[in-house]
């Protein structure tokens, strides 16, 4: 494997876990009060420290058995231990942010708020999707260089291009439930406009005459800021670009891996 694609999955790894923990406790009373019903906790099990450990112990063990057979046991208990390091802070990352994803889901259950003030065009999740991003985006920094660099066969590079896929459809799949609580809540704005507008806009259709048209020049402008405003709200909780370059990064890396595949037995 490429060490220093390791060293700076490591980095990122570290800095990607605390970022995405301690924007979580400040998004925590906000998106309370946007969902109803909401699960207790949703997040729970995100600072465990069993999980990280035991993953870290149980890749270190593979490590060290493998080296154990070929070289003996003083490199199979060095390489043991040097991944088990590693793999503490690689696997405290990937804990937090399947988490998050689990949070998602959870928060998905829930029902937004009826009542509550459609202002926001990302109806009040949107701090939440960000932070899954974070996660996605620091996974995708050190999982590329690890799949373009440290796996040359192509075995290696099948597994790696799947766990990048998986990546991306569990990205989508966690906030699934919370997509269609939006494109509900996007519907029953849009139909209230409508309808509001169609209201407006009866008196004029009924005498469509300049003077009846500006009685209700008001009410129409009015209903057509409405209406605006209902096609505006987000149907996701992330930004509308993420989608098209999280899809496009990956696209373009499964490209050039199986280019390199194809070109490196040609000696190209």
């Amino acid at each position: 494997l490429n060490y220093a694609a390791i060293s700076l999955a490591v980095v990122l790894s570290l800095w990607g876990a605390r970022t995405i923990a301690r924007r979580l406790d400040v998004l925590h009373d906000p998106t309370s009060e946007v969902l109803v019903g909401e699960a207790a906790e949703p997040f729970r099990g995100i600072n465990s420290r069993v999980g990280p450990l035991t993953a870290s112990a149980i890749t270190a063990a593979a490590f060290a058995a493998t080296t154990l057979v070929d070289d003996g046991w003083l490199p199979a208990l060095l390489r043991g231990v040097t991944w088990f390091v590693l793999g503490v802070a690689l696997f405290s990352f990937i804990w937090t942010y399947a988490s998050v994803l689990l949070g998602l889901n959870r928060l998905g259950r829930a029902r937004l708020d009826p009542e509550a003030p459609h202002v926001d065009p990302g109806l009040g999740l949107q701090p939440l999707g960000a932070v899954a991003a974070t996660g996605l985006w620091v996974l995708l920094a050190w999982l590329v260089p690890l799949l373009l660099t440290g796996l040359p066969d192509v075995v290696g590079a099948v597994i790696g291009m799947l766990v990048l896929v998986t990546a991306l459809v569990t990205f989508f799949l966690s906030m699934l439930g919370l997509h269609r609580q939006m494109v509900t809540v996007k519907r029953v704005e849009l139909e209230r406009a409508r309808d509001l507008y169609a209201q407006a806009y009866e008196p004029v259709h009924a005498a469509p005459t300049l003077d009846v048209l500006e009685r209700q020049r008001n009410l129409l402008s009015a209903a057509d800021a409405l209406e605006k405003r209902a096609t505006a709200i987000h149907e996701w909780p992330f930004s509308e670009r993420t989608p098209t370059v999280v899809i496009t990064i990956v696209t373009s890396v499964i490209a050039m891996t199986i280019g390199r595949l194809i070109l490196d037995p040609l000696g190209l």
